[in-house]
């Protein structure tokens, strides 16, 4: 209910301000609220924080530009983001206590990651390191592209539950290591943020909380955004050099232990083709929308690819985009294109890796299985757990994804 007045006073919770061009990002960081607001919008928030009733905040304004404003409405929204309240408004008063306790509860989401720590593994001469480990990984697959494993790394013949339990351990820590780069980059820049596990439709994975970045100037949120594929990258390149040093006998690897390094080198360039499934929210969709200053580019995109559709086929309903900024509009028209390319790379992976994939463990449980208990007793038991395996986590990451449908509809496609 809207209770403002021209006579109200009201009390501005302090904001950071980022100028991005025409606008203004303001946010409180600890409560990971933030808004785009008009710089107009943001210096009617300063004559208010300044003593100013409502009726006088409004004089100003339309001294300033000419025009009447319906400020009562504008606020009363604000109210309800957490920005402003009514002067003497108790719970507001308790904002900051609200948000020192927010702290307490994602203490153990290494929310208190040393800033100093952070700008080291992130520091200029860390980087060029990294950019030579990855040079050189480049060099060697060239020169030896044999050691690029293929789909069969993930095939295990022999012992397959335990290689797969150990495969996804190793996944977990991957995920792990990705997000915390993305925690760490952000941190060496003083930005806020915590890890929490979500999910991706019926996929578990782990997220970091990094809109704290929004309250740094937007040629500083590149490397926060990159951090985790940068680490993926990294690591990838390790790899490949040590399974370039096994090929050159440099090294010696049992089969076993070959094979793991293969899969795991797999999962990081998995993960790094992911990152272009640009029909997702991804890191590189994210460093797509940062670089054009788009502020709801995949939803825009779209519309805008179900817009093309109704061409042919004209009983799908048109969505009118015109308020949408032309330069924007120029963007969304490209992104439309690595939109179609992620689909098509999603769908690639699923025919050349995932089907082949899961068509040869099918056939092996089921010749293991329909051979029976006395034939091979270790292979029999192995194949029963390496089902159970498979389902059990298939069915915690649906379990997860349907849940999310009760919570918000909306939020259960990503």
């Amino acid at each position: 209910m809207n209770n403002y007045t021209t006579n109200s006073l009201v009390s501005v919770y302090p904001f950071t301000r980022q100028t991005e061009g025409s606008e203004v990002v303001i946010g409180i960081p600890g409560n990971d609220l933030f808004l785009v607001l008009p710089h107009d919008a943001v210096e009617l928030l300063d004559y208010l924080s300044s003593g100013n009733t409502i009726g006088e905040a409004k004089s100003i304004y339309q001294d300033k530009y000419g025009e009447i404003l319906d400020l009562e409405d504008f606020i009363y929204g604000l109210e309800r983001r957490g920005f402003v309240a009514l002067m003497g408004d108790a719970s507001f008063d308790q904002t900051a206590d609200k948000t020192s306790d927010k702290s307490q509860i994602n203490r153990y989401h290494f929310t208190s990651f040393p800033q100093s720590l952070a700008q080291k593994i992130f520091s200029i001469p860390a980087l060029i390191i990294y950019g030579f480990i990855v040079g050189l990984a480049l060099v060697l697959a060239i020169a030896e592209p044999e050691i690029i494993p293929s789909w069969k790394a993930y095939f295990f013949q022999q012992n397959a539950t335990l290689m797969i339990l150990a495969l996804i351990a190793i996944d977990f820590a991957i995920l792990f290591i990705h997000e915390m780069a993305h925690l760490i980059a952000a941190r060496s820049l003083g930005v806020f943020c915590r890890l929490g596990i979500s999910h991706r439709m019926w996929t578990i994975v782990a997220q970091t909380d990094m809109t704290g970045i929004w309250n740094v100037p937007r040629d500083k949120r590149y490397l926060p955004l990159l951090a985790g594929s940068l680490i993926d990258l990294v690591s990838a390149a390790i790899l490949v050099i040590i399974l370039f040093a096994q090929h050159q006998e440099w090294l010696t690897i049992d089969p076993i232990g070959l094979q793991l390094l293969q899969a795991w080198l797999l999962n990081y360039l998995m993960g790094l083709l992911w990152q272009g499934y640009f029909f997702m929210r991804t890191d590189f969709y994210y460093v797509f929308s940062n670089l054009f200053g788009c502020k709801n580019l995949l939803q825009d995109t779209e519309i805008f690819a179900r817009n093309q559709i109704s061409r042919i086929f004209p009983r799908i309903r048109r969505i009118d985009q015109s308020h949408i900024p032309v330069n924007e509009r120029r963007v969304i028209r490209i992104y439309t294109i690595l939109w179609l390319l992620g689909r098509t790379a999603a769908i690639t992976v699923l025919v050349l890796i995932n089907l082949p994939l899961m068509w040869h463990y099918c056939g092996s449980l089921f010749t293991t299985l329909s051979a029976g208990y006395s034939i091979h007793p270790y292979a029999f038991i192995d194949a029963l757990f390496l089902l159970a395996l498979f389902l059990s986590t298939q069915c915690l990451g649906l379990g997860m994804w349907i849940w999310s449908f009760q919570r918000n509809p909306k939020l259960a496609n990503y």
